[in-house]
């Protein structure tokens, strides 16, 4: 009788614990972000430094919650490759919508 190999794949998933520091610094971020709306700085400074808060936030999002980090890289370029069309295609709008509205 022939025995069959199963090759299992170990993968570092999070633990209970990483979760909650992610979900914290998630958090921190958030209140990051709303401080950004009271301080009296430029609006385009405030679009960037919020774009770029919002960006790391999908990120860690997308790497440890939806186990995007431990999987093929292949499943990566399915959600940066649109999240960074969307992103480029809301910083036109956004310059257009300006421009035509001065």
């Amino acid at each position: 009788m022939a025995t069959e190999h199963v090759h299992v794949e170990e993968h570092n998933h999070p633990g209970p614990r990483q979760y909650v520091i992610i979900g914290a610094i998630l958090a921190v971020i958030t209140l990051i972000e709303f401080g950004v709306f009271y301080l009296s700085i430029d609006p385009a400074l405030m679009t960037w430094i919020i774009l770029v808060l919002s960006s790391s936030k999908f990120l860690l999002v997308v790497g440890y919650f939806m186990h995007l980090k431990f999987d093929d890289v292949r499943f990566s370029g399915l959600f940066f490759a649109p999240f960074l069309i969307m992103v480029s295609i809301a910083v036109v709008l956004m310059a257009l919508f300006f421009n035509l509205t001065r």
